[in-house]
């Protein structure tokens, strides 16, 4: 039947004050119990992971990525994950609400890049100002004194996470927008793709041509502003049919559809399937594994 998603929200132990917490996969695994990790998760906050020891195949939003020592894992709040051999990694982990970056760290963040990756590995990230930065804020969260630890911590957080997405290799795609008009549709999209299906729409809430929205998706990603669009809408619908238990018509309402023979249209001509095909297929792939 699969597996719902399960939304966790951050809940820091006693003792931690801030909007970050320094803990270690092993400790997550003592805190959370044997069933934390089975089920896929929508995390309320971020996760960061660097791995000192052992292998696993991390998921997030249906793309596997293999973890071994050195590497480092970034899960966004909003993303789906769910964990592989989770026994089998060791290693720091720092949880922390969007709101423990400051505003100007994060817009800096959403303008390195066109695109942010989950997954650095070890070659990617050794000998960078980004391991320094991440050594930096893993020592300022094992620090004593909680409110000074907290102020600092979020400094050094911000910073290792910027020079962390500044770390991706030029050769995997990683460039800067173009324009800041893309950075606005692209954050407008991520709010609204639920109820605005139509280029249109974008164009006139930001006031720019559907034009001028089409050339700035097609020079940053090489695909056009309703592509960037009908993208959004199928990840969230692939997400919800893999791992929600609400009937197709539900989940068509719930992504703004009239109808589910509508809903059920739109996706089987961009994904090549139905959502009911695509749902007995992933689901049956899990229950296999």
């Amino acid at each position: 039947m699969g597996q719902a998603i399960r939304s966790v929200r951050y809940q820091p132990p006693p003792g931690v004050t801030g909007e970050a917490e320094l803990t270690s996969v092993a400790r997550m695994r003592v805190r959370g119990g044997p069933r934390e990790f089975d089920a896929p998760q929508r995390l309320g906050f971020d996760l960061l992971v660097v791995v000192e020891a052992g292998r696993a195949v991390h998921t997030v939003d249906f793309t596997g990525h293999p973890l071994a020592p050195g590497d480092v894992l970034w899960v966004r709040a909003g993303q789906v994950q769910q964990w592989g051999a989770v026994a089998d990694l060791e290693g720091p982990v720092l949880l922390f609400t969007p709101s423990a970056i400051d505003p100007g760290t994060w817009e800096l963040i959403r303008t390195a890049g066109v695109a942010t990756p989950n997954h650095w590995a070890a070659a990617t990230v050794a000998g960078t100002p980004a391991a320094a930065a991440l050594t930096a804020a893993l020592a300022t969260a094992s620090a004593q004194v909680a409110g000074l630890r907290d102020a600092a911590l979020a400094r050094a957080l911000a910073a290792a996470l910027l020079l962390l997405v500044l770390a991706v290799p030029e050769g995997s795609g990683r460039r800067a927008p173009t324009h800041p008009a893309f950075v606005w549709f692209r954050d407008e999209l991520e709010k609204e793709f639920r109820s605005r299906h139509q280029v249109t729409a974008y164009a006139a809430r930001l006031g720019y041509s559907t034009r001028t929205l089409n050339r700035l998706a097609r020079e940053n990603t090489g695909l056009s502003a309703k592509q960037l669009i009908d993208e959004r809408i199928v990840l969230e619908a692939k997400r919800l049919l893999a791992h929600g238990p609400d009937p197709v018509a539900r989940i068509a309402a719930d992504l703004g559809f009239e109808d589910a023979s509508n809903f059920s249209k739109y996706f089987n001509h961009r994904t090549g399937t139905t959502p009911a095909a695509f749902r007995d297929r992933v689901r049956g792939t899990a229950d296999e594994r």
